[in-house]
């Protein structure tokens, strides 16, 4: 079980940013937003001076996905950028998505069964409410250890998931977790070592609004993950650091504990994200994340 912890990513900090009047006002897309493709990452300086929201992908980020306003598509074109159009019209591709799709559980649905672990697993499940969403939806935890109720003086480790709504495998992944962590405790002699002697916490949905409306963005049309402290720079629609609620959530959530692992999961790419994903250089304990990442 060793490939729990393989994912040591930090959340991926990429740049992007947009106006916040475009807002369809229901806390999906933007009026008309598109996806594209720009097959040259090459372009991303121009890009970030026009504050396209953006991300790269690929596995050697070799292409940039952006969402776009048609006023921001007009501006890419006027520099001579060439793009593929992916999605015409962000919103209508994700009308009614919950309703065509049952593979993945819906913001409900993993409330629910949130509910139901702590419940049929007191003694090692329990829920935390960390506040709630700009459209009052639940930011939870979950925590897994043995003596649940008690801070032991044990490592606490902690993941997190969708902070983009749109990402589904990141929740998706947490709350599978959770059932299979509480499932085989006392079954499984790796998973129960791992769940007497760690706090395990399972933040499982940051950005509850935007997996309801499967939207990137929280229901301010911020993207959350822009929002940060550590070098905000009014990308992704942030008027200012930690401007929204789902952030301030998670930040006083990892104030409260002293977290010594922390996975942000996200999807849509195959990617290990280190510390400092915004740069070149290696961190000052990169060979202990080195030793994380390849644990299998």
């Amino acid at each position: 079980m060793k490939n729990i912890f393989s994912l040591t990513s930090v959340l991926l900090l990429m740049v992007s940013s947009f106006s916040l009047a475009q807002s369809n006002g229901e806390g999906g897309w933007r009026v008309r937003e598109k996806q594209i493709r720009i097959s040259n990452p090459e372009y991303i300086t121009q890009l970030r001076d026009l504050k396209i929201n953006l991300d790269f992908y690929g596995p050697a980020h070799d292409h940039i996905t952006a969402y776009v306003t048609p006023e921001e598509l007009n501006q890419i074109e006027l520099l001579g950028i060439p793009y593929i159009v992916e999605i015409e019209d962000l919103n209508s591709y994700y009308k009614d998505f919950w309703l065509r799709l049952d593979a993945y559980h819906s913001y409900q649905q993993i409330i629910e069964l949130a509910d139901s672990l702590a419940g049929a697993f007191p003694s090692i499940c329990k829920k935390y409410i960390f506040g709630y969403s700009v459209q009052n939806r639940q930011c939870i935890a979950l925590k897994i250890s043995d003596n649940v109720a008690v801070d032991e003086p044990e490592p606490e480790v902690m993941f997190d998931g969708g902070i983009h709504g749109d990402e589904i495998g990141g929740s998706e992944n947490l709350i599978r977790f959770a059932r299979d962590l509480c499932l085989n405790y006392g079954v499984d002699p790796a998973i129960t070592n791992l769940i007497d002697t760690r706090e395990i916490w399972l933040y499982v949905m940051v950005n509850p609004d935007g997996r309801y409306n499967m939207s990137r963005y929280n229901a301010n049309s911020v993207d959350l993950n822009r929002d940060w402290g550590y070098m905000w720079d009014e990308w992704g629609g942030s008027p200012g650091a930690f401007s929204q609620i789902e952030t301030r959530n998670l930040r006083d959530f990892m104030y409260d504990n002293q977290f010594v692992v922390y996975t942000s999961y996200h999807s849509g790419t195959q990617i290990i994200s280190y510390p400092w994903s915004y740069r070149p250089d290696a961190c000052p304990d990169q060979s202990h994340v080195n030793q994380l990442a390849h644990s299998v």
